[in-house]
């Protein structure tokens, strides 16, 4: 066996091993494990990465550090977060790729859709999109016309899909768990569990997760009908209560949760 393949196997190991601390919720080995894997991933070739199982692969890369954080909470436990610190959450950028954006209201807050020369590239909720990276407007962008459009539609109860070309930008991976976000019926739901399934893959729970976070085209593509295995509500961009509104304007929790 060559060095080059040795390494490749102690950084799978490492991944591995850092995943199981996390399931063990040991925070600080979790942390410690990870940062080793990272440093011996940056050091592989290219093609050599790719030999590396793609689930391992985003867990290492898209897991970010506030997960690994000292906050990070035992299982039983709720997180106390400070107003202050929800107001310096890091907001996301516009994708490079959009050229117009639009803001409109919504039952669920401001909303800011965004258009590329293909289709809708991103719709966010405006105090999570940092305001310096999004494009001009533009009135007659057709894409943007249409998913304004649909969107009122669907928060009047008059539509239940959407017809709007899309362009989301992401890896292979997130794409993939995307493409299995919009099949789920309006007015349903699946778990986390299940998505990885659907995938081929039913331990890549976290890397799903991870993938449906980094979404973005929220309800468009509707990554608030995934939820926990037990029938919670967990991991939403736009925060859980927004992600309990929608699923309470399409009628799930309603029959879910009483």
């Amino acid at each position: 066996m060559s060095l080059r393949t040795e390494k490749i196997k102690e950084v799978v190991g490492k991944i591995r091993k850092a995943r199981k601390y996390w399931d063990a919720h040991r925070n600080k080995a979790a942390r410690r494990e990870r940062e080793l894997a990272l440093e011996l991933y940056s050091e592989l070739l290219e093609e050599e990465k790719k030999e590396i199982p793609e689930q391992l692969r985003v867990w290492l890369r898209y897991r970010s550090e506030k997960y690994f954080g000292a906050e990070r909470t035992s299982p039983g436990q709720r997180r106390a977060q400070s107003k202050k610190l929800a107001k310096t959450k890091k907001r996301a950028h516009a994708p490079r790729h959009s050229i117009a954006s639009r803001r409109i209201n919504s039952p669920v807050g401001s909303l800011v859709i965004l258009s590329s020369r293909k289709g809708i590239s991103g719709v966010y909720f405006s105090d999570r999109i940092e305001r310096s990276s999004l494009p001009e407007g533009n009135d007659k962008d057709r894409f943007l016309n249409q998913a304004e459009a649909e969107l009122g539609e669907y928060f009047r109860g008059e539509r239940t899909s959407f017809t709007v070309s899309l362009d989301p930008k992401g890896s292979e991976f997130q794409r993939d768990a995307w493409r299995q976000l919009s099949p789920i019926p309006y007015g349903e739901t699946i778990s986390y569990c299940e998505q990885a399934r659907r995938m081929g893959d039913f331990k890549a729970v976290r890397a799903v997760a991870a993938a449906n976070g980094a979404n973005p085209i929220s309800i468009i593509i509707p990554c608030h009908r995934v939820i926990g295995k037990n029938g919670s509500l967990t991991g939403f961009g736009g925060g859980l209560d927004r992600k309990e509104k929608l699923l309470r304007l399409e009628g799930v929790l309603l029959d879910l949760f009483g």
